[in-house]
């Protein structure tokens, strides 16, 4: 086997492709500022960050991923990137036939964990890649084997993880246009205020507060294809104190003011 240099420098990228055993492994490096447009993952991949951090956006579902983050992306999970400031490394690694059956259930579903070991084992992967012996090969499909083996174990606590965040995501969702301060949220899914507030952050890429005007920005977006729905109570129902601070929040979400925007979807 032998490892495969490509210089993708046009699109701000250079990557280095493998493939081991039943593995195909990609080191790749992002510049700084660096952004991909929506894309389709035809196959699915396990992906840790090496350094650097990345943005991925999937519809309304926002991750922030840094160093030590490891992620599960399925087939059909649709999404953009956009790259630290300092630039970016991780590997991604894809099971060689299109199914991913060399990976069982581990991809089955998107997801992302924490986990310090995996960056570990990335880096014995990286400098395998960069090897020049026979035996490399052999040694990076090990280490893969390892990588999937600390993704499984991080599994459990993830899943315990993600039950209670969603479930305080859809609390959001049943309660909006309804506001709901930070200590009710965390009381109804058993967890502290401030731990809900950090992951929620780390999970979405956005704060409680944020996600939430969302929502209730989205129904008055709904509110506003109605013709006998006025501008005040529109802002009221959505729990702005005044028809100017909701034409302000609108304007930043939507990019045009509310009068705007509802002569735009009555055309």
């Amino acid at each position: 086997m032998s490892a495969t240099r490509v210089d993708l420098v046009r699109e701000g990228a250079h990557a280095t492709k493998a493939e081991v055993g039943a593995f195909e492994i990609q080191l790749l490096t992002f510049a700084p500022n660096h952004s991909l447009a929506e894309f389709d993952v035809a196959r699915p991949y396990l992906v840790v960050v090496l350094e650097g951090e990345v943005a991925k956006r999937f519809g309304r579902l926002r991750w922030s991923l840094e160093r030590d983050s490891l992620a599960t992306m399925p087939i059909g999970a649709v999404h953009t990137s956009d790259f630290g400031r300092r630039g970016t490394r991780v590997l991604a690694v894809r099971s060689r036939d299109t199914e991913g059956d060399a990976f069982g259930s581990l991809l089955s579903r998107l997801r992302h964990v924490r986990a310090a070991a995996s960056t570990a084992i990335g880096w014995r992967i990286a400098a395998e890649l960069r090897a020049a012996d026979e035996s490399w090969p052999l040694a990076a499909e090990g280490f893969v084997l390892q990588l999937l083996s600390a993704a499984g174990r991080a599994e459990p606590a993830a899943a315990r993880r993600v039950c209670w965040l969603r479930d305080a995501r859809e609390l959001l969702h049943e309660r909006a246009p309804g506001t709901t301060t930070l200590s009710e949220l965390a009381a109804a899914v058993g967890v502290h205020p401030v731990h809900l507030a950090r992951t929620f952050r780390r999970e979405y890429g956005l704060t409680v507060g944020e996600y939430a005007r969302g929502l209730r920005l989205d129904w008055a977006m709904a509110q506003l294809v109605e013709p006998d729905a006025t501008l005040a109570a529109i802002a009221t129902g959505a729990g702005f104190a005044d028809q100017s601070h909701f034409t302000r929040a609108f304007r930043a979400y939507a990019g045009v003011t509310p009068g705007r925007y509802r002569e735009l979807v009555r055309r």
